[in-house]
C-alpha cells in the first residue's frame, strides 16, 4: 500500500492579491516506511529544538522566512534544517517514496476554461495528480509488486472537500481523462499536517517547486529533484521520462526553469 499525501501552494482565486499559480505537491510513501519517517521528523525537530516547546511540524515557508517558532534560528540554521528534512526524503529508496507535482498557470487555465470555477481548477489539477499516482502503481504492478494507493490531503473548505471526494469516486467508476483508475482505493482522507509525516513530506515538495515557479529559485527543489517519479532508465519506452512533474501553462520562462531541473 502507498499513501499519497497531497499539499497545495497558491490558491484558486482570480484577480488582485491572488497567486499566479496553483500547485499541488504530493509524496507517495510506502506504508512500511511510515513509522520510520515519523521518527526521523520527530528526531530532526528534537535536534534543532532540544529544549521544549518545539514546533509540531516542519512547515517549509515558516522555516525559510523565520516565522513563529523558527524565528529562534538564524538563516543558515534554517537552511540547514530544511536540507536535513530533504535528506529524510531522498534517503528513501525509489520504491519507498515518489514525489509528484502539478503546476497550473491560473490565468492561462481560466482563459481556456472561461466558464469554470476555482473548484473546477482544483479538480482538474487533482485529476492529473491522481492519474500520475495510478501510473506509478501500475508500474509497480508490472514490476511484480502489486500495490494499491490511498489519497490523503490537508483539510480545506467543506465545499472543496466534498468536491474532491465526489471527483475521486467519479474517477474510480468512470476513469480519468486518460485511462481507467485501477489502483487508487477508498475515498479521499483528510488529516491535519502536524498529525502526519507524509503531509510534511508533501509540504516540502510543494513549497520547493513553488519557490522555483514563483521566484525562479531552484535552491530548494534541486535537493529533491531526483525523488520525483520517472520512468526507469532501463525502460523500453520513454526511458527516464519524468512522470512526476507536469506544468499546465505556456510561459517560456517557467517551462525553461522546470526543464532545467528535470531535463
Amino acid at each position: 500500500m502507498y499513501l499519497c499525501y497531497v499539499d497545495e501552494s497558491g490558491d484558486t482565486g482570480q484577480g488582485r492579491g491572488c497567486s499566479r499559480h496553483l500547485l499541488l505537491g504530493a509524496a507517495a510513501l510506502f506504508e512500511g516506511r511510515w513509522s520510520y519517517v515519523q521518527k526521523d521528523f520527530e528526531d530532526l525537530l528534537t535536534h534543532w529544538f532540544p529544549i521544549p516547546p518545539r514546533p509540531r511540524e516542519i512547515h517549509s515557508s515558516d522555516v525559510r522566512a523565520g516565522r513563529n517558532e523558527f524565528a529562534a534560528l538564524q538563516r543558515p540554521q534554517r537552511q540547514a534544517l530544511l536540507s536535513d528534512a530533504y535528506r529524510i526524503v531522498t534517503s528513501l529508496l525509489d520504491t519507498e517514496v515518489r514525489l509528484f507535482t502539478i503546476v497550473v498557470d491560473k490565468a492561462d487555465w481560466f482563459a481556456r476554461h472561461p466558464r469554470k470555477t476555482g473548484e473546477d481548477l482544483y479538480e482538474h489539477a487533482f485529476e492529473d495528480l491522481v492519474s500520475r499516482f495510478d501510473l506509478f502503481l501500475r508500474r509497480r504492478y508490472a514490476e511484480g509488486q502489486a500495490s494499491k494507493g490511498i489519497m490523503i490531503c490537508d483539510p480545506c473548505s467543506s465545499g472543496l472537500t466534498t468536491a474532491l471526494k465526489a471527483a475521486l469516486r467519479r474517477f474510480q467508476s468512470a476513469g480519468t481523462r486518460w485511462a481507467n483508475l485501477y489502483n487508487v482505493v477508498e475515498t479521499v482522507l483528510f488529516l491535519e499536517s502536524h498529525e502526519s509525516p507524509g503531509l510534511q513530506m508533501a509540504d516540502l515538495c510543494s513549497y520547493a517547486v513553488w519557490r522555483l515557479v514563483e521566484y525562479n529559485d531552484a535552491s530548494f527543489v534541486m535537493q529533491l529533484a531526483g525523488a520525483f517519479d520517472r520512468e526507469p532508465l532501463t525502460a523500453t519506452r520513454h526511458p527516464g521520462k519524468w512522470h512526476g512533474v507536469k506544468y499546465l501553462g505556456h510561459d517560456p520562462a517557467v517551462a525553461a526553469a522546470i526543464q532545467a531541473v528535470w531535463p
